[in-house]
């Protein structure tokens, strides 16, 4: 029985990483190009949030890119990372810069929310182009020197390893691990829950702050109502990003600690199908933005649609 149960878990594994990964790129294409679209609008380009969506939408469209196209190519043996080292290496480095820039860039977005809903001036003066410049960079460059040991630890041809382009060693596997679960799932999704939290009780006091007068209706209602998208698009956002993220850096942290126990092929078999299976559901992350907004977010989805409209219109008058 076992060996038709490896038969079929391997054939599941390779069914994953051909479909589903192709899923993936189409579902993380439509929703960033769609993001890049409206958050280039005009009104939107001297928002420090919606620059910070922007850059983050960038950066999830390289990342899913970089991270799956070799694994679909891989499905039809045209992997080159898998073969060439330098290509293995920079495949790598881009994959790990991108993605953790992106998780950054949205953790900035948060404390960009946040700053904007205190009272104290000086905090909220910190919402401003030339600071989220300043952090986009500080992102980039952070990510690409915590990761620059990918052109001495990744290498291709690799056996028995989740990737065939993958860390040479146990150090560098541990490194690795270890960095991208702090970098680019934990501590990102920690302070995006603990300022998006004081973002929200900050929303709150201000609601509790103005008088339910004549005067101020409408302005009270307006308010409770971006509250209530606020909060929406917060906990949506936070809580799927730490579901589709966090297991596969547990996973990667399991198997690398256990890469010196011995394991049965059948084990061996299920651990790499989680393993392809989290890394595919972590990548989708970078695609959901868009339709959390437009799920959660009545503004976000007013402009889509009036964004498709206009497009509507224009190519109605262009066949006309």
């Amino acid at each position: 029985m076992s060996p038709s149960i490896i038969s079929t878990l391997t054939a599941v594994t390779f069914g994953i990483n051909r479909y589903f990964s192709i899923f993936v790129l189409l579902f993380g294409t439509i929703g960033n190009v769609l993001n890049l679209i409206i958050f280039h609008q005009p009104k939107h380009r001297t928002n420090p949030c919606a620059v910070y969506f922007f850059y983050a939408s960038v950066a999830g469209l390289i990342a899913l890119y970089s991270g799956l196209i070799s694994r679909v190519f891989a499905t039809f043996s045209l992997d080159i990372s898998a073969t060439d080292a330098t290509t293995c290496k920079l495949r790598a480095f881009i994959v790990w810069v991108s993605t953790t820039a992106s998780s950054w860039l949205l953790t900035y977005a948060t404390v960009d929310r946040y700053c904007i809903s205190c009272r104290d001036v000086r905090r909220r003066n910190l919402s401003n182009l030339r600071f989220t410049r300043r952090l986009m960079i500080f992102a980039v460059v952070g990510g690409s020197l915590i990761f620059a040991e990918t052109f001495y630890c990744y290498v291709p041809n690799l056996e028995n390893t989740p990737l065939t382009c993958y860390g040479q060693d146990m150090t560098c596997r541990l490194y690795n691990e270890l960095a991208s679960a702090l970098a680019f799932v934990f501590i990102p999704s920690t302070i995006m829950l603990i300022f998006g939290y004081a973002t929200v009780q900050n929303v709150r006091k201000l609601l509790c702050s103005i008088a339910p007068t004549a005067s101020t209706h409408g302005t009270a209602m307006t308010i409770k109502k971006t509250d209530r998208q606020l909060i929406q698009m917060l906990i949506v956002q936070i809580i799927l990003l730490t579901i589709f993220n966090i297991p596969l850096a547990v996973h990667r942290l399991y198997m690398t600690s256990t890469l010196s126990f011995p394991k049965s092929l059948l084990r061996t078999t299920i651990e790499n199908l989680f393993f392809q299976l989290f890394y595919l559901l972590s990548f989708m992350s970078f695609g959901m933005p868009f339709y959390i907004y437009t799920l959660t977010g009545t503004v976000f989805r007013n402009e889509f649609m009036s964004l498709v409209r206009l497009v509507y219109r224009k190519i109605k008058i262009a066949i006309c």
